[in-house]
């Protein structure tokens, strides 16, 4: 007897696995298992599933229910990649950038980030517009870097925000102005960025591009400090002298 496979319930089977991959990894009804998670997600993906391609990679990637393997998370997102996930080109993009996995190669990073970006992903956008600022892989062009990473700050990159913040500080590709600057590094805090807060302190300090004040100075330089930095401890304690 001759079993005929439809593809099309072959892709509802492996998009219910990677469903109930997901409940496993963020405990939805279920008991949080990573191991269970990974070896569902592998089953959707081994199937062809795209989404979990790029899951897959990155459980590789940091180690999450299997034992940690850049080499193999590069495989899984170069899959993802050829079957047009974008979050797996992105990934695997920011791997060839940071050498994990993979030798480092910047061009070949701007040529995987360039369609995710083109459909504006925030992540994406940022990345590329990073590769502008600092001439890597591709010509150097602040402005044109500025740009995209102001798109991605749009987006809520934390990170994002943060380079903008820093761009209007320093006048880099865009005219300075430190009341903008100042407004997305207090985005950028908000969210956490550690850098940000500390600037944030910083010009609630100096009264830079908003009005000083001490206690708000104070209460930033702590979120940085409680995230080690150095910088911000120091402040925190000159400040609290006074």
């Amino acid at each position: 007897m001759r079993f005929i496979v439809d593809s099309r319930s072959m892709k509802r089977s492996s998009r219910s696995l990677y469903q109930l991959a997901t409940r496993y990894y963020n405990g939805d009804g279920v008991r949080k298992n990573w191991r269970r998670a990974f070896l569902l997600t592998k089953q959707a993906a081994e199937q062809g599933y795209r989404v979990a391609m790029d899951a897959l990679g990155s459980c590789y990637l940091y180690g999450i229910g299997t034992k940690r393997s850049p080499r193999i998370a590069v495989v899984w997102y170069r899959r993802g990649a050829e079957n047009g996930n974008l979050d797996a080109q992105y990934n695997l993009a920011a791997c060839y950038a940071g050498g994990s996995g993979v030798r480092r190669n910047y061009k070949t990073a701007v040529e995987l980030v360039r369609e995710p970006a083109k459909r504006k992903m925030p992540e994406a956008l940022d990345m590329l517009g990073y590769f502008y600022r600092y001439g890597l892989g591709l010509k150097k062009n602040r402005r044109m870097g500025f740009r995209l990473q102001l798109q991605s700050a749009k987006g809520s990159v934390a990170g994002a925000q943060f380079s903008v913040g820093y761009c209007h500080s320093k006048g880099e590709g865009t005219a300075p102005n430190a009341k903008k600057a100042f407004y997305w590094y207090l985005r950028a805090a908000k969210q956490g960025q550690s850098d940000a807060q500390h600037n944030v302190g910083y010009y609630y300090e100096r009264g830079r591009g908003v009005k000083q004040n001490l206690s708000k100075a104070i209460k930033w330089y702590g979120a940085a400090a409680r995230q080690g930095d150095k910088e911000a401890k120091a402040a925190l304690k000159r400040l609290q002298q006074h």
